[in-house]
């Protein structure tokens, strides 16, 4: 069992003893419970160590000046066998009344928020309510009527007056305290319980002229020491006093009937004793009353028009917070309206994006039966712009393709920036008709010149356009229109493309071979064919054109098959490196033994991988080939693209090691005498396109002037495409230095190539002019 209940029930029997005991002995047990509550406090105070120590340590220090006065009563009583009125136990006990109401005033700690003025109100409520009973049923019975001394009536208004401070404070405890514990509770009874003997005892005296309530008002006494000494003891002494008030925005329904009921006291009691006492003994008796129920009832009003005046505070920060929560309500409105147009719109160009798109896909296949139009546009030229003149100035023209696709476009379609140069125009509910000419006009407007940062810029687009309808899904529709753009883009950019099936048939048979490819290079399923390049003098084979054959599970597939597909998949920088390997490999033993060299091609996205020229050495060294004995062939579109700055540098470096350049399919691209002239080119290989097959002049014209432009340059040039040995004389007549083609020799393996060279001596029979007019 805890110590404080111990505590509680030895005490609570003492005191119900106590009452039945003579003076001396009722105050020597005054004095023992005395001591014991104030044992209690000061241990509970080392054992709990609370944080408001100064309120238990009051109550202490009244419990010793109770237990002082005790003794001098009783030292008083002994010798004189009475008590008069005031005595030596006054001084101590006014002492430890004194400093009950300082533990009890620390018992609360103010609210700084609370005004100063609402507490004094609340004060006052309660202090002239309790007056009134006071002055009616104890003070004036007591200084009027019995005719007491002015020592006792001092005497007696002093514990009277501390009694009604000790009411207004307990009240304010028990009202506003923050924290309601078993030890508030306990010391809120002990206070009360001391009022309670101080009313017994003076109510007895008032009416009786005797102390008559003297042990009762005793036993009162002795149950708020014990009561204090047990809340001391209990667990809960720890956190109970130096609390904050409890907010007092609104009165409490309890305390709204206390004041009432405390305004209603005066009028009450001075109506009760006009009716009762007759004639009135004196006026005082009823105006005290009454003047102390206008003091309340003003109070009161008071205290009602500071919650007024609260409510009416309380109302305009209200409305000055419901303003502001409108004006935040406003501006979120407007935020989220502005992170949707962001979320749905590019910063660029302020169309929509690819958001945007896919939400309004998603709303025009709603639209079961509707037929719904889609174009896709791609800018050409764009990357070129943006590496001539920087990206402002590429930012600027995207502005200015913007709005001019604005002007092809109706309200109802949705215009989109998918990205970089990128577009896209939905069309919902359109005819083919309407989705052609759309795509027409695209392509003829955004052809116009642009002037841009004061300069002329000149782009073209490729448009692949698709009509859909549900049950098709937006990411159906845009890659069905993204596959028309490659075909446009695929067919020589600058044109418009519809959606076939076979496209997507073609996709994914590039999407498998390029699979096919990956796996092929895994596996090393690649070999290499060799066809001779001739010396149309001599017959001597000069060098070998190495090209690349696959064959899947065991079918060949045909180079245009699947070299474009390993272009577009990025698989040719591997592949390509690999033929590299192979063919100076095989080349060793030719070029040692014929002098033959071996032609390699290469493309641009090869040339544009950082390394190249390292992979390049790296595979001549390892197969101990020099330098001069490799030709690398690359087309013309190459040297004049965006990356020709790049690729010259490369190509010159490779020069320095001894490596050799041809330019495949000359004459039918941007043939130039300027990038002949100044680029590190050695050789021409004439396209088949320009190979006589017979005797047209016109024919005979291109080749002769590719030949002399060859010559006049100082480059060797070799004609491809050979097939007959009338072509083969023809171009002798041109005085063209080389060929190759079918009528010289197909593509060989290795192995049977050279198997060919060694019985010829590398030297092909047949291909000289002498054999071929001994053929003739």
């Amino acid at each position: 069992m805890a110590g404080w209940r111990w505590y509680a029930g030895l005490g609570l029997g003492a005191v119900a003893a106590g009452g039945f005991l003579p003076v001396l002995a009722r105050q020597g047990l005054y004095t023992l419970i005395g001591v014991a509550a104030a044992t209690a406090v000061t241990a509970g105070m080392r054992r709990f160590r609370p944080a408001e120590r100064r309120g238990w340590a009051y109550f202490a220090a009244g419990l010793w000046c109770s237990v002082a006065a005790a003794v001098v009563y009783a030292a008083q009583y002994g010798i004189t066998g009475h008590l008069t009125t005031p005595a030596w136990k006054d001084g101590p006990f006014l002492c430890s009344y004194v400093l009950m109401a300082l533990g009890t005033l620390r018992w609360v700690r103010p609210d700084p928020a609370r005004p100063r003025a609402e507490r004094f109100i609340d004060s006052g409520i309660v202090a002239s309510g309790v007056a009134a009973l006071a002055w009616t049923f104890i003070v004036y019975p007591l200084l009027f009527e019995r005719h007491v001394g002015t020592g006792p009536a001092i005497s007696h208004v002093t514990y009277i007056s501390i009694d009604l401070v000790l009411v207004v404070l307990t009240a304010r405890m028990m009202f506003t305290a923050s924290v309601r514990s078993p030890a508030h509770a306990l010391v809120s009874a002990a206070i009360t319980t001391v009022i309670a003997g101080d009313v017994v005892y003076y109510a007895a005296l008032a009416w009786t002229g005797r102390p008559g309530g003297d042990s009762f008002s005793t036993s009162l006494y002795l149950c708020a020491y014990t009561l204090i000494g047990t809340a001391a003891l209990h667990p809960s002494m720890a956190a109970a006093a130096g609390r904050p008030e409890r907010s007092q925005l609104v009165i409490p329904r309890h305390r709204v009937w206390l004041y009432s009921v405390l305004a209603l006291v005066g009028p009450v009691v001075a109506i009760a004793m006009l009716l009762v006492a007759a004639p009135l003994p004196s006026r005082s008796w009823v105006i005290v009353p009454l003047a102390t129920s206008v003091v309340t009832s003003v109070l009161f009003i008071a205290r009602l028009s500071q919650l007024v005046r609260f409510a009416n505070r309380r109302v305009l920060e209200l409305d000055a917070h419901a303003v502001a929560l409108g004006e935040a309500l406003r501006e979120q409105d407007a935020l989220r309206q502005q992170l949707t147009h962001r979320a749905l719109h590019d910063a660029l160009t302020g169309l929509g994006n690819r958001a945007l798109l896919q939400e309004r896909l998603e709303h025009s296949l709603t639209r079961t039966h509707a037929m719904h139009g889609l174009l896709l546009l791609d800018l050409d030229g764009f990357k070129d712009v943006n590496d001539s003149y920087g990206h402002p100035t590429g930012d600027a023209l995207l502005i200015e393709v913007a709005a001019r696709l604005v002007g092809v476009v109706e309200v109802s379609d949705t215009l989109v920036r998918l990205g970089g140069d990128e577009f896209a125009i939905l069309m919902e509910e359109a005819t083919p008709e309407r989705v052609a000419a759309a795509g027409r006009q695209v392509i003829d407007d955004l052809g116009q010149p642009f002037v841009v940062h004061e300069r002329e810029l000149s782009i073209t687009a490729s448009v692949g356009s698709l009509l859909f309808a549900a049950p098709a899904t937006p990411s159906e529709a845009l890659r069905n229109a993204d596959l028309a753009l490659y075909a446009a883009k695929a067919a020589g950019k600058n044109r418009l493309a519809a959606y076939e099936e076979r496209l997507a048939t073609e996709r994914t048979e590039h999407m498998r071979i390029a699979a096919d490819l990956r796996r092929a290079i895994a596996a090393a399923e690649f070999t290499v064919n060799y066809q001779p390049v001739v010396d149309l003098a001599t017959g001597r084979v000069t060098a070998v054109e190495a090209l690349l054959r696959w064959s899947r599970n065991g079918i060949p597939i045909p180079p245009l098959d699947f070299v474009p597909v390993a272009e577009q998949y990025g698989l040719i920088v591997p592949i390509g490196a690999w033929v590299l390997r192979q063919a100076c490999r095989d080349a060793r033993a030719w070029h040692d033994r014929f002098g033959i060299s071996v032609t390699v091609n290469v493309s641009g996205r090869q040339l544009r991988e950082p390394g190249f020229a390292d992979t390049v050495i790296e595979a001549l060294d390892a197969a101990g080939l020099p330098g001069a004995a490799l030709i690398l062939e690359i087309t013309e579109t190459v040297l004049v693209s965006a990356e020709a700055d790049e690729v010259t540098d490369l190509l010159f470096r490779l020069r320095a090691e001894g490596v050799r350049i041809a330019v495949d399919d000359f004459g039918t691209g941007y043939s130039s005498l300027s990038y002949l002239r100044h680029l590190p080119v050695d050789i021409l290989k004439i396209d088949r396109a320009f190979t006589p097959g017979g005797e047209v002049a016109e024919e005979l014209a291109f080749t002769r002037a590719i030949v002399e432009l060859g010559n006049s340059l100082r480059l060797s040039s070799i004609a491809e495409a050979v097939e007959t040995p009338e072509q083969a004389e023809r171009l002798r007549q041109l005085d063209c230095p080389q060929a190759q083609g079918y009528h010289f020799s197909r593509p060989l393996p290795a192995a049977d190539l050279d198997a060919v060279l060694t019985e010829s001596g590398g030297v092909l029979r047949g291909t000289t002019p002498s054999a071929a007019a001994g053929a003739a």
